[in-house]
């Protein structure tokens, strides 16, 4: 089958879902499907039909707005995606969106092809969260935006065929806020690289390229350097450990990066916290770190912590206590077995968890090779990938949707 990949960006942006369509579309290929990418043209340099991997990448142009359109933005947007994404889906068998603009926008052509939303979070309230530091313009046109952004989300989870969520959290977080029943939402959690993250020891390189002395106990956070990601809180939790014989590593990128720089030297702790910056090389920091520890305020998943424990490494993460922590942590984590879920509102309690594993390395070590059984036997792309597929095929008959069709000869051969 022919089966497009719908999202705003993809490769060579990094992040969550820009990796999960990466590993779908690769576990796709290996079945012997053909996976497309349909994304934004983000960028001038880049061509409108790519390769990457072996994947073929269509890329719709970047759609500016003069300013007295503004506030209707998002409809413009749905309405020339329609047109572009019409131009392209001749020959799809099966569509996959992971943006609200992109699925509403296919639904609205009314094809007879099975369309799954598959949102990361709730669009609006991801959206409010993330823009909390923005610019007054910015969080003005968000609080605009919200009916018509409601409203392209509703309509996508109400005209698709089907919407998978990644984890139970997505799925009552929207079933609450749309007045919507929760079976309409299946849960189908995703897979981590089992090869990629756990089997490259790059403890030596990381701690000679860093200057960490081998005695030092790594604790690591990987992710986004925005609002909704509370590194802010992380850093002073840190500065007030009582333990010296500790590094924390933060890799990742986004708009807090000075200001949280500014924090760290602000408490002093330039010996003791690193920022690493965004690196393609990620799996090698894991497999140098001793402990994981992911303090978000909003996930709709939590990739990161499937990461770490393929990588063996016990994770701590907050609980989720709505409304300012909306998390999954808890349907990754098993209590005491691969980490910790602790209150967000109890700073000790974080801290003493933080320092069991810090004292205890068996407790490291044991809970680690638990953490990366529970990814070999629960968090894999096979059974992702093959969930999304048989869900696909119980939507349309056999004659309609064959998982096992050829492609034939005479379909569009893409770049």
């Amino acid at each position: 089958m022919n089966i497009m990949l719908q999202n705003h960006t993809f490769y060579p942006i990094l992040g969550g879902i820009e990796n999960y369509l990466y590993y779908v579309s690769r576990t796709l290929k290996a079945i012997g499907h053909q996976p497309i990418i349909l994304c934004e043209k983000h960028d001038e340099k880049l061509s409108s039909f790519d390769l990457y991997d072996g994947i073929p990448i269509i890329r719709h142009p970047y759609y500016d707005f003069p300013k007295p359109l503004l506030f209707i933005k998002p409809k413009i947007i749905s309405n020339r995606l329609k047109h572009f994404i019409g131009k392209h889906i001749r020959d799809i068998d099966f569509i996959i969106s992971r943006y609200p603009h992109y699925c509403y926008a296919t639904c609205l052509l009314s094809v007879n092809i099975p369309i799954f939303y598959i949102p990361a979070t709730l669009y609006w309230r991801y959206s409010k969260k993330s823009s909390e530091t923005s610019s007054f313009k910015q969080r003005f046109f968000n609080f605009m935006w919200k009916p018509i952004l409601n409203d392209i989300e509703n309509k996508s989870i109400t005209m698709s065929r089907g919407v998978v969520t990644l984890s139970r959290h997505i799925s009552n977080s929207l079933a609450q806020y749309y007045s919507f029943d929760p079976k309409k939402f299946v849960v189908n959690p995703p897979g981590v690289d089992l090869e990629r993250f756990g089997k490259l020891d790059g403890s030596m390189e990381v701690r000679r390229e860093f200057n960490i002395p081998m005695n030092r106990v790594i604790v690591l956070y990987v992710g986004r350097l925005s609002t909704e990601k509370n590194v802010e809180r992380l850093i002073r939790d840190f500065s007030e450990l009582k333990r010296k014989n500790v590094k924390l590593l933060i890799v990742g990128y986004g708009p807090e990066r000075s200001k949280l720089e500014q924090l760290r030297n602000d408490l002093s702790m330039v010996n003791r916290i690193t920022f690493v910056g965004s690196r393609e090389d990620v799996e090698r920091f894991y497999a140098a770190s001793d402990i994981f520890f992911l303090p978000s305020k909003y996930e709709g998943f939590g990739q990161v912590v499937l990461e770490a424990m393929a990588s063996g490494l016990p994770c701590i993460a907050f609980r989720n206590a709505p409304p300012e922590y909306e998390v999954a942590a808890q349907e990754i984590i098993q209590e005491g077995v691969t980490g910790f879920c602790v209150d967000p509102y109890n700073k000790q309690e974080g801290q003493d968890r933080l320092l069991y594993l810090i004292d205890n390395i068996d407790i490291r070590k044991k809970m680690g090779e638990a953490g990366r059984k529970e990814c070999r036997r629960k968090f894999t792309w096979e059974v992702h990938v093959k969930r999304l597929l048989d869900l696909a095929a119980n939507q349309f008959s056999e004659s309609q949707f064959r998982l096992d069709a050829e492609i034939p000869a005479n379909r569009r051969s893409y770049p």
